[in-house]
Parts: C-alpha cells; sequence; structure tokens
C-alpha cells in the first residue's frame, strides 16, 4: 500500500519500483483520456452513456451535495446503532463537492476503481466457488433461487438481483471468511477515549482495525471458520454486533465502490452457478493457505472439480 500512494518521483529517487506495470499504467490513462475528450465532444450531441466515466464527466462541472438517502440505508450488514448513523448522516450531509473535478482526477478516479475493484471482486468469487464446492446443499439452494430469479433468456433485472436473499447471504458469508483487506488503516483526528476500555487514542495517531481477526472472532460469530449463509439472512441480521461486519469498511469513509463491487459479484456468480456445478477434488486444499501478504488476503492456489450443469 504504501508503494501503491508514494509519488513516482520519490520511488524513482530511491530506486524503488512500485510494482505497477508503467506500460499497462499509461495505456489505461491514455485509453480513460481519450474516453473523457470524446464525451465532451459528444455532448453537444445529447449522446449518453450509463457508466462511471459517465457519471465523473457530469460531475466535472456542477457543485453536487455529496449526501445520498441510500448511503447510511446501505451499509451491507454494518448493523450501526441509532447514534452512529446519526453522527454519519451529519458527516454526509455536511460533505459538498466545492471544486471542479479535473481531467486528471478523473482520470484518477477510474485507475482507482479500476485497480482496486478488479482484483479484490475476482478473489472473492474464487472464495464463493471454494466453499460451495465444500458445500453441495448450499450450492443447491442458491442455485434453486437464481433459477427461479431469471428469465427465460437467463437474464435477471438490477432489481430482481438485489433481491435475492440467499444470494446476498452466501457472498456476505464468503466475505466475512475472506475479507479482501485483512485490516482497515485511519488516523484519529481528535483525541478519543474508547469507552470503558481504558484505551486512549490521541490526535494524528495510527489506527489499525484487525477485520480478519474481527470476522473470524468467536465472540460475534459462533463456529466462525465453518461457512454458514444463513447468518446473513434478513431474519437473522439483527444478531450481528454493530461495526463486527466490515469487509468495506464503515461510516462515510467506507470503499467507495462498495454496491459497484456486490452487483459484479452477484451478477457473475448468478452467471456462473447457473451453467457449472463445483465440486471437491482429490486435489481441493483443506483448509486453504494463503499468500504472505500484510493487506490482501489471498489464496496460494484454489483447486476445486467444476462440471456443466
Amino acid at each position: 500500500l504504501p508503494l501503491f500512494v508514494t509519488p513516482k518521483p520519490i520511488l524513482k529517487l530511491l530506486n524503488i519500483k512500485s510494482g505497477i506495470d508503467e506500460k499497462a499504467y499509461q495505456f489505461f490513462l491514455k485509453t480513460t483520456q481519450h474516453i473523457i475528450r470524446q464525451r465532451k465532444a459528444e455532448k453537444n450531441n445529447h449522446k449518453k452513456y450509463n457508466d462511471f466515466i459517465q457519471l465523473l464527466v457530469d460531475a466535472e462541472n456542477h457543485k453536487e451535495e455529496l449526501h445520498d438517502e441510500n448511503d447510511v440505508n446501505e451499509a451491507h450488514h454494518v448493523n450501526q446503532g441509532a447514534e452512529e448513523l446519526e453522527m454519519e448522516r451529519k458527516t454526509l450531509s455536511a460533505n459538498f463537492l466545492n471544486k471542479q473535478l479535473t481531467e486528471s482526477e478523473i482520470m484518477a478516479q477510474g485507475y482507482v476503481i479500476f485497480a482496486a475493484g478488479y482484483e479484490t471482486t475476482a478473489t472473492t468469487l474464487t472464495f464463493c466457488s471454494y466453499e460451495l464446492a465444500l458445500n453441495p446443499s448450499v450450492q443447491e439452494r442458491l442455485y434453486e433461487e437464481v433459477e427461479a430469479a431469471v428469465d427465460a433468456d437467463g437474464e435477471i433485472s438490477y432489481e430482481d438481483l438485489a433481491k435475492l436473499p440467499f444470494l446476498d447471504a452466501v457472498l456476505s458469508e464468503t466475505l466475512r471468511k475472506y475479507p479482501p483487506i485483512i485490516k482497515l488503516q485511519r488516523k484519529a483526528m481528535a483525541d478519543y477515549k474508547l469507552g470503558d476500555t481504558g484505551i486512549q487514542l490521541f490526535k494524528s495517531q495510527d489506527v489499525e482495525i484487525p477485520v480478519y481477526a474481527i470476522h473470524h472472532s468467536e465472540e460475534y460469530y459462533p463456529q466462525p471458520e465453518k461457512f454458514i449463509p444463513d447468518r446473513f439472512l434478513p431474519e437473522n441480521r439483527h444478531k450481528i454486533t454493530p461495526y463486527t461486519y466490515i469487509p468495506f469498511g464503515a461510516g462515510p469513509r467506507n470503499c467507495i465502490g462498495m454496491r459497484f463491487a456486490l452487483m459484479e459479484a452477484k451478477l457473475g456468480l448468478v452467471q456462473i452457478v447457473r451453467r457449472y456445478r463445483f465440486f471437491r477434488s482429490p486435489q481441493t486444499a483443506v483448509p486453504l493457505e494463503f499468500k504472505p501478504i500484510t493487506l490482501l488476503c489471498s489464496p496460494k492456489s484454489v483447486i476445486i472439480g467444476i462440471e456443466k450443469r
């Protein structure tokens, strides 16, 4: 992570490689720049595109309030209390976009969404496929729900996709057991005492939240090493302790791509489960071994069987 955010001139001065393929990086920036300028040129033609770049282009010349009534209602099982929700509403309501977005900022935001969303979503689907292979009853239950929701052409609408409770539960349990980011990093903006814990945070102090450890705590999740999607069904969500399920972080600075990532993963999972069945093979490792990386939850290898339905 430090290499990702450190300015390139400093890395060059220290003779440190960032790990980012410069050729691919420049290709992405040039492609994005071309799209931005093309969209601006077509603006008077009333041609409209429904994608992330277009949202940024539209926001370039507008002062818009960042608050959205859905922001505090789509916390993805964080289960914030009333006090926390009210504080978040005030924070979101106080945030305004008072400046125009530059072309460079649009390109930068596009790159961040692409870089942050690609690997984490792919890894989440890999972990989910692995758990479905080990839990055939869960897999068939998911298949039945999905089959009942798709139309005659095998398509599913955005609205219907968001209304599949077991699909959401399966993906949520995957993100609990295998959070894409194993820890969150924050900086205290003021001195703060953590309830009656005796822990005192001081302004500017760095804080790390151990997401993986919280998600695997017996105190919050009985049998944490077992894959139990029912934990996240609507009738059981009230049992989740606030802030003990945070694969996307929480509060006004949670993951900016949360909704997109969830819809992308759900849509991918629907199409995969409809077409293929996963099963455990003699080479399937139980439990999985992970790469020694400090930030991402990445498996060394995932081997399962797959057959067409």
